[in-house]
């Protein structure tokens, strides 16, 4: 009897250990806990990440006055770091920009489960039958479903950003805007080219009004929001009582998580499947190459192979990382050029810090400089930050450009880069010859460093053309053209060849300082890239600091 205790004993510790060290995780690989009720929080060490990354990501948003109002992570089901700024708490609801698109895109895969719509395959206006279309052409009456999805109509729509809103404005202007939506001329065959469409978004909300007999906000209340805990979102409708389908949705950055996680769960909510987990897939592989970002999909935004998010203007993001079982949320004031940031942070921060699946020691000296920190900037007013910083400018020696060295012991020779240029290898792969890369939160400057076998024959002179033609081999290149060449020579007195190349990056336009010498029978090259704006000089003194050792 007493070996049978002793033993029963030595199981249940052993159980629990299993259990601490599998924390978030069921049976499976299944969540332990849905958060339909509340989220459950954990600390970082406890579901697998490093909370120093954490730390360094509060420094900097907080530091380079970053304009992020909410940073929300969840791992494994648990929220491992939140963190809201002044003047914000986390049960206030956020206009979520067009995040509201994925909103949209998943309602449209709910209605395709429920049988409300057939498939995405069916033309968009055969789901408009008592409106006839103007300028009716072949491939007006090819537009379907999917191309709505994927931003690939071939309409002139013409109202996002890059246009100041104006098919917006005037489609608003409008008694009935899936009239002017579906009147608008094709410019090319649907399926063709991505084109930012605000307005087929809309067409979204209004054929799932066609098809359920319900709005959009309706139709996701009880299909969508009630399953998942949802109960506080704001989402209007245009003056035809249709839900406007492309933003304006607010809700609680809590439940934006929710969303994040419905969809890192394939669809399954409490061992209900709330969305089909092949439109999950459908909507979050690449469809189309995108404007900004690699691809897009179903109104997701397709960031690396297996990393998506919902994105909105001045920065709001949903993002999802399945491979690390990392939900990221983040609202933000932030302005067009800088809305991208939460994507550098999640690249070099957040999923950096993703060191195990399983538990790491607990770090509770870092935990409480977060903790501080989180404090610091929820409590902190603008004004009382303005005199803090007056304060550090009074005592801070202005030192130019602060340099951090990347030695390679294999062929002998070192390049130096800006410290703020962080380690993204999870986003970006690298493509051979470049062995070594750093970027900043934006994907830019970027500091590459090559090192390839010399072609037959190739002179020194003729590597800007070897990099040009290295810069064409990418899709996402338009052109590249060289406007500068010379030769030069490094401090150790080897002769190497500057280059200034001006390039097109998908809508970007780039400049990239290149230096390049030869060393035993190798190219090695610095190569530093930004976009327009930024200095040449501060592009060349990162690129000119290529030196090999003697």
């Amino acid at each position: 009897m007493k070996s049978n205790t002793t033993e029963f004993r030595i199981f249940i510790v052993i159980l629990l250990l299993m259990i601490w060290c599998n924390i978030g995780l069921a049976a499976g690989g299944k969540p332990d806990y849905w958060p339909t009720q509340r989220w459950r929080t954990a600390s970082p060490e406890s579901q697998g990440m490093d909370s120093e990354y954490l730390l360094k990501m509060m420094k900097t948003i907080w530091e380079q006055k970053i304009g992020i109002n909410c940073a929300l992570i969840v791992r494994n089901g648990y929220i491992v770091f939140e963190s809201n700024s002044y003047a914000y708490h986390h049960s206030d609801m956020r206009n979520v920009q067009s995040c509201t698109k994925s909103v949209a895109s998943a309602l449209i895969g709910i209605a395709i489960d429920k049988g409300f719509i057939k498939d995405v395959h069916q033309p968009v206006l055969s789901f408009f039958p008592d409106r006839k279309a103007k300028k009716l052409d072949t491939d007006k009456k090819m537009m379907t479903l999917e191309n709505l999805l994927t931003m690939t109509t071939g309409l002139k729509c013409r109202d996002s950003h890059f246009y100041q809103w104006d098919g917006l404005t005037r489609m608003q202007s409008r008694r009935d805007w899936v009239k002017y939506m579906i009147d608008l001329p094709m410019v090319e065959k649907p399926g063709t080219h991505f084109e930012y469409c605000n307005g087929a978004s809309f067409l979204l909300a209004a054929i799932l009004q066609e098809q359920t007999e319900i709005n959009a906000l309706t139709f996701a209340e009880k299909n969508l929001f009630a399953p998942l805990g949802i109960y506080k979102v704001e989402w209007p409708s245009n003056p035809q009582g249709i839900t406007i389908g492309w933003g304006q949705l607010r809700m609680r950055p809590r439940d934006m998580a929710k969303l994040g996680y419905l969809y890192l769960n394939d669809g399954l909510w409490d061992e209900t499947q709330i969305i089909s987990s092949k439109w999950i897939k459908d909507s979050t592989r690449k469809h189309t190459i995108a404007s900004g970002v690699p691809g897009y999909g179903y109104q997701w935004w397709i960031i690396t192979d297996d990393i998506y998010a919902a994105v909105g203007y001045y920065g709001q993001f949903i993002m999802v990382a399945p491979k690390e079982k990392i939900v990221a949320v983040f609202t933000s004031s932030l302005p067009f050029k800088a809305m991208y940031i939460p994507i550098g942070l999640l690249g070099a921060y957040i999923l950096p810090s993703a060191k195990s699946p399983t538990p790491l020691p607990e770090n509770p000296g870092v935990n409480k400089k977060i903790s501080s920190l989180i404090n610091h900037w929820q409590t902190t007013s603008p004004f009382a930050r303005t005199k803090m910083e007056m304060a550090e400018e009074q005592i801070k020696t202005q030192s130019g450009v602060k340099l951090k060295t990347y030695l390679n012991n294999e062929y002998g020779f070192r390049v130096s880069h800006d410290v703020m240029l962080l380690d993204m290898e999870r986003l970006y792969a690298l493509p051979p010859p470049v062995i070594f890369e750093r970027r900043g939160l934006l994907g830019f400057p970027v500091l590459a460093v090559m090192v390839d076998d010399i072609p037959l024959g190739m002179a020194l002179r003729q590597t800007g053309n070897y990099m040009v033609e290295f810069y064409k081999s990418w899709p996402q290149i338009k052109y590249a053209k060289i406007k500068k060449q010379e030769l030069i020579q490094l401090q150790e007195g080897l002769n190497a060849n500057y280059v200034e190349i001006e390039l097109k990056y998908l809508s970007r336009k780039i400049y990239s300082v290149c230096v390049f010498a030869y060393k035993n029978n190798k190219i090695i090259g610095a190569v530093v890239g930004g976009e327009k704006g930024t200095p040449i000089e501060y592009l060349a003194v990162m690129a000119k600091s290529l030196r090999f050792e003697k």
